[in-house]
């Protein structure tokens, strides 16, 4: 008991021996904590990869690499460079996988090492990143999950040969393995993210804090969000309405139906000048010209 009271304060926890779900008979605390793909893989284990990677080829270097990004479809470039980012976002961290192969992909590593281990491990982690946001999936994408995380296990080790790390003792990291299972249960990873909730965090506190003069906050803010949602009622009755009178000013009278007229439209400038008669009645078909 004071081994586990020692190990607890040196990770800074609270040594709770019995926690309340300890007599639930048929609660399993392990699969509560669902996979989150913007707080455990983006803002987590990227955030994590990134870092390392500056560690080794250097910021200058990163940032020389995204200046020179060539612009390309669906590609946020980063003209001044990543490292010199505060507060990234979800969005930003998840524009950052779509080019850090790139980044890193032909610089070679500092003490002569083999670069391709390190491009080995940034691979599996992105394949996995990408593997797990899938909105469907089977058994054969499910393995491959599997099988691009054991790729990084099997190439993690040239972080320790750069003194980039010591261990690999990351809870975020360790979440990885449960995420196949947790698909299986639970179905695919959108169905529990936190960026729908991270979403209306931004729409129905950030911003509404923001409109307060900071005395008295809540009030103001709920004052605040109650009025917008006025206001957005109010202009969808009123898009409402303007939809409806626009259709029974465009609907057509029922009548019995009629042949459109027909007409005959000549070219002002004709491609052919001098045509023989001979040519209209062969070529074009106007025997009664």
């Amino acid at each position: 008991m004071r081994q586990f009271h020692w190990t607890c304060r040196e990770a800074q926890l609270k040594p709770i021996v019995h926690p309340f779900w300890a007599t639930f008979p048929l609660a399993n605390i392990f699969i509560s904590i669902t996979p989150d793909i913007l707080h455990q893989m983006l803002q987590g284990v990227m955030k994590h990869l990134i870092s390392w990677l500056v560690d080794i080829f250097g910021a200058s270097t990163i940032n020389a690499r995204c200046k020179s990004m060539p612009p390309n479809h669906k590609v946020l470039l980063f003209p001044k460079g990543i490292t010199i980012l505060s507060r990234v976002m979800g969005l930003e961290h998840k524009k950052m996988c779509g080019i850090l192969l790139g980044l890193i992909v032909d610089l070679p590593v500092p003490g002569g090492l083999d670069s391709s281990y390190v491009v080995k491990a940034v691979r599996a982690l992105l394949d996995f990143l990408f593997l797990a946001q899938f909105q469907c999936h089977t058994s054969n994408t499910l393995s491959q999950l599997d099988n691009h995380l054991v790729a990084f296990h099997n190439n993690k080790a040239v972080f320790v040969d750069l003194s980039i790390r010591q261990n690999f003792h990351i809870p975020k990291l360790h979440s990885l393995l449960h995420y196949a299972l947790s698909i299986c249960l639970f179905g695919t990873t959108d169905n529990y993210n936190t960026e729908q909730s991270e979403r209306l965090h931004i729409d129905l506190a950030k911003k509404a804090f923001r409109a307060t003069n900071r005395k008295d906050k809540y009030a103001q803010m709920t004052t605040w969000l109650e009025r917008c949602e006025k206001l957005q009622w109010h202009s969808a009755s009123i898009d409402r309405r303007q939809n409806h009178w626009q259709s029974i000013r465009t609907r057509t009278p029922i009548r019995p139906p009629c042949v459109c007229t027909q007409s005959i439209k000549m070219a002002q400038s004709p491609s052919r000048k001098a045509v023989p008669f001979a040519n209209i009645f062969g070529k074009y078909g106007a025997p009664l010209f």
